[in-house]
């Protein structure tokens, strides 16, 4: 079974949305199965942004101000 973003680390997210462009580029790929695909793509998109975010931020809160 896929794990939920939320259980995945960044590196593994950027993996699987690799592999998803690729499933998504073969034309072979069914369109029940692309629109999954494309559903499962959107979550890790966002699931990366907020990552990015939190990352953001504690690198903001660390920084000593200049």
């Amino acid at each position: 079974m896929t794990e939920t973003p939320e259980t995945q680390t960044y590196e593994s997210m950027i993996a699987e949305l690799k592999a998803i462009a690729k499933q998504l580029d073969d034309p072979e790929t069914p369109i029940e199965e692309a629109v999954r695909l494309h559903q499962r793509g959107l979550a890790l998109i966002r699931s990366c942004e907020e990552f990015l975010q939190t990352a953001e931020l504690t690198i903001t809160e660390v920084q000593p101000e200049e």
